[in-house]
Order: C-alpha cells, then structure tokens, then sequence
C-alpha cells in the first residue's frame, strides 16, 4: 500500500475510534420528571380508621388535603393501638424517589403527630426492606394559633437509600409500606409516592432486612430488676372522706400472709406491697387528672405515710408480729412507694430550694425549659425527703426495694415528660432502687419501658371493670406483655365478695375475676410472670374475714395462684 493510502486509512480508523469512544461513555439519558404513582390508587389498612372518620374510598390518595379543622371529612382519624400501616401496591416494579405522608396535630384535641413514621420497600411483597425511619421534626406537645400540620418524608435526592447506597437518588419497588404510631389519635390525609415508570438508570434495589428473627422477651420474671418481688399487692394509702386509706395492722395481716378463718398467719402471700394515693385531704391529685396536688399535699402524703403509728410503722409491725407466727423472725416484706406525678397544670406547687420562688410546672407560663427545671426540683426534694423518713423510720422488718411512678401513661402534653422520667429513674438508682411502672391497658409508650429507665413493668389489661370489654382483652394483654417483657396485673374489686345477681352482680364480677386467674394458666403468666394486684380498696381484706364461703373462696383462689397451684375451678 503507498505510504499515503496507507496514512489515509489509519488516521480514518483513528478517527473512527475517537468517535466511538464518547458515544460509548456518554451520560445516561436523564430519568424522566417524576409523577405522583400513589394517585388514585387503593391500598390496604391495617386496622379501620375510626367510624367517626371513616375512609371514604382512596381519600389517602386523591389529592385533597384537609383544612384545619378536624371535623373536615378528609381527615382520616385512627385511635390507639401503637401503630397504622398502609400498604400499596404500584402494579408492577417502579422507581421511587420520594415518599410523603401528611399529619395534623392538635393537642387541645388530644391529636398528636405520630411519634415515627417507617417506610419500606419490596419488589416482590415478600422480602422487604426498610428505607426510612422518620421522626416527627415538631415536638408532640407543641402548640399553635391554629392547628400543626407537618410532611413525614423520605426523598431520595436528600436521603439517598440506606445499606450500602448512600449516592442513590431512587429505589425499585412494587410494593410500599407506610407505618406510623398511634400514641392517642393520629390524623392524616394524604400519602404519595413519587417516582417514575418502570426502572429508571438512577434507580437502585434495596436489600432486605435481616433475616434474624426479633426474639421475644416473653413476661418480665421476678429477679433482679423486680428487686426479688414476684407479687406486687397495691394498697392505696392515700386520703378518703371515711379513712378508707389508714392502714392498721391487723388490716395488713392477711395480704402479707395467709390467715385461716380465724385470722391466723399459716404462710406468707404476697411478696411485696406497693403504697400509693391518689388525693390528699384538700382534694387535690396527685395524678394528672383532676386539680393539681402542690407541696403541701406531697408533704401530707409523706408525713402520713412515716409517721410514727402511720402506714409504714403498720406494715412493718404486721410484718413482725408475721415473721414470728410463721417462725421466720428475720424475714422482710419489701415495699415500693409511689413518686406523684408533677403534673402541668400547676402553676403554684411551693418553694422546695428555699429560694422564696414557688415552682411553677406550667410551660405556658415559665416557658419548657423553666417548667422541666422546676418539675426536677419537685421530684428531687420528694424522693430525697422520702430517703429521709425511711431512714428515721427504722423499720425491723421491711425493705424499700422501689419507687413506683404514679402516673400510668407518658403525657404527650406535657413537655419533656421523657426527659423527666429518665431523670427520676437516675434519682432513684442514685438510692439504690428499683424503678416500677403500672402503665393502662395501651397506654402511650408503654411499650417503650426500658428505654424510658424503668426497671420492671407491668400491664393492665383493664378488662374487669367494664362488662362490655371482650374476653379477647386477657389474651390481648398476654401477647403484649411476653412481646415487651412486662408483667401482668390481676385486676379486681370489692364486688367479688358480694352476694349474686341480681342484687349485685357478684356472679358476674366473680367470673370476669376467674378470666384473669384462669388466664394465668392458659398463657404460663401465674408462675413466668411479675404480678401486680389491683384489688379496690380492701378486696382481699374483705374476702379473708368473711364468713360467706363464696366469698372467702376467692381470698382462696388468689393465695393458690400467688403460689402456683391454682386450678380452674
């Protein structure tokens, strides 16, 4: 070939080669504008909305927004039951690039944002993967003028995908899962799911989740973190127009031991006995309901509690005169006593720090910092005046084992209410005590007790006392206590020891009583589980002295399930 065809060729083949060289590594075309894939579509609920805001038929879906009020249709409400799941499907595998869910808070209504919203993907329905975990921006005490409204999002551009993807700006799924907690009532109207059609260059897949199954606790056992109690008995000690709460001696007799008809000790009964009240003689609570206890009315409780014939000095003197009839003189009853809730409302609780300022719990007063700071003071100068009166005490024959927080939810109106309980939590292991919790049947967070600093909880099922409430209600509780390592509470009233229907109902209340016990069998709680005893005012009492056999039966049945040979009747 001549030098210059020659040259010709290979500068034509250089040229070619340069030429393909771009098109080869060129920059993908650009995904195209995202749309709104969840519009108008259907999808599942985990649970119904309430009848009250009943879904209307894709409202979650069909772009309308509601207004500020929560009477507006648009909302969809849901009620308790910690958390709501909504589950779509795309039709086939899409690009996502951003999730958004759409929330109301109005906490003069009791609506509050969800605590966290979850957002998870999967291609196939089967093996999912979690892409976002959300929490609410806007503390769930806040308030306004006019209602909160704030967007839970997940967007790709800002987020990227998590385990391993961090540059990625979309993720493949067919299938989306939102979830969101339920703490009290929760409102949302919307929910989009924005993305693209088909896989686009940009989108990524997500692994699934472990595979490690969450091992469940199953019940809280006594031990340690019970402080060695098995059965927690609550005698409320607090004021009652006809002395209800003055615990004597031979009062107490028959909860810390089994009596005979004649009233004589053959065995020790409950292990532990917890002291609480709920009003002070002005009235006041020291719940968080009702008009607010202050100073004066934890001081009351205080003195009443340790003075010299007082509660405690009845206890330990039933617990002496026990441990010698049994022939166990050194033997301990071990006690927890109640820390009252600060509540919010109080806007004059006393001066605790001698500063002449009287502490003032109310943040729309003093601002939440000054309200958190104030309610510290209080709970401080309570446990650190309670250590005090132990002390002095001196009591032979008992063992303060615990503090107990009377309070049997986590306010979501008042603020720093998790901070405050983790701060008491740290005052009360200061002492070398353990900390106990009683939340109600769904209670908010009750589920989240550990990380709240409690050692031991447990879980009312709250089923005795309204006929209504379904048998479900004992295995509800069941499940939820072995899923969160919690113990259980038998739960009844003086309405056992009564005679039958009609004229009281007694049969009824004695049967709604063998639920919980007969409970304890058929889900292992009578002899795995840390009990608690809410028993009125004196069931117990009532039943041991009672010369009706069928009342006395159930101080029976109660002393054979405490110790593990109950059977079903």
């Amino acid at each position: 070939m001549p030098f210059r065809k020659r040259f010709i060729s290979l500068a034509a083949a250089a040229a070619l080669t340069l030429t393909a060289i771009p098109a080869a590594y060129a920059a993908p075309p650009a995904d195209p504008a995202p749309v709104n894939l969840a519009a108008g579509l259907s999808y599942q609920l985990s649970a119904p909305p309430s009848a009250s805001y009943p879904d209307s038929g894709n409202e979650l879906t069909d772009g309308q927004y509601a207004g500020n009020a929560y009477s507006d249709p648009k909302w969809q409400a849901h009620l308790r039951g910690m958390q709501r799941t909504v589950s779509f499907d795309l039709g086939q595998v899409q690009s996502v690039s951003k999730v958004k869910a759409h929330f109301m808070q109005d906490t003069a209504a009791g609506i509050h944002f969800p605590q966290k919203v979850r957002v998870l993907v999967s291609e196939d329905g089967e093996e999912w993967g979690t892409l976002a975990d959300i929490n609410s921006s806007i503390p769930l005490y806040e308030t306004g003028p006019q209602p909160l409204k704030q967007d839970y999002v997940w967007d790709g551009a800002v987020d990227g995908l998590p385990r391993g993807n961090p540059n990625a700006t979309m993720v493949t799924a067919r299938y989306v899962k939102v979830e969101f907690t339920t703490d009290v009532w929760v409102f949302v109207d919307e929910i989009e799911i924005w993305g693209v059609n088909g896989k686009a260059h940009s989108a990524k897949h997500l692994p699934k989740d472990s595979d490690k199954p969450v091992a469940e606790p199953g019940y809280l056992k006594a031990g340690e973190a019970t402080a060695g109690i098995h059965d927690l008995v609550l005698l409320y000690n607090g004021w009652y127009a006809n002395g209800f709460g003055d615990w004597m001696k031979d009062a107490i007799v028959p909860y810390i031991s089994y009596v005979d008809a004649n009233r004589q000790p053959k065995d020790w009964f409950f292990d532990g006995v917890l002291y609480l009240g709920l009003n002070a003689p002005s009235k006041r609570s020291f719940m968080e309901s009702g008009t607010p206890s202050n100073k004066e009315d934890w001081e009351w409780y205080l003195n009443k509690t340790f003075a010299a014939e007082g509660d405690m000095q009845q206890l330990n003197e039933a617990a002496k005169e026990t441990a010698q009839k049994l022939g166990d003189p050194s033997h301990k009853v071990k006690v927890s006593l109640m820390i009252p809730y600060p509540a919010v409302k109080q806007s004059q609780f006393g001066d605790v720090d001698g500063d002449g300022v009287s502490e003032n719990f109310d943040y729309a007063v003093v601002g939440h910092e000054q309200a958190y700071a104030n309610k510290q003071k209080a709970v401080k100068w309570y446990i650190d005046k309670a250590m005090e009166l132990w002390d002095q005490g001196a009591y032979s024959n008992l063992e303060l084992a615990a503090m107990y927080w009377l309070s049997e939810k986590v306010s979501l109106s008042s603020s720093h209410e998790e901070d405050l309980i983790r701060y008491t939590s740290d005052l009360v292991h200061g002492e070398n005590k353990k900390f106990f919790w009683i939340p109600f049947f769904d209670a908010n967070r009750f589920y989240q007790w550990k990380e709240l600093g409690f050692d031991a909880a447990v879980l009312q099922p709250n089923y005795f006392f309204t006929t209504t409430t379904p048998d479900s209600r004992i295995t509800e509780a069941a499940s939820y206590a072995k899923r969160y390592g919690m113990g259980i509470e038998i739960e009844t009233h003086e309405g056992i020891v009564k005679p039958g229907a009609p004229t009281s109902d007694g049969d009824v209340w004695r049967g709604r009583y063998l639920a919980y016990l007969n409970g304890g069998i058929d889900y292992g709680y009578m002899t795995d589980a840390f009990m608690a005893y809410y028993q009125g005012g004196d069931t117990f009492l009532r039943a041991a002295t009672s010369t009706d056999p069928v009342a006395r039966e159930t101080y029976e049945w109660t002393y054979r399930f405490v110790k593990g040979t109950y059977a079903k009747p």
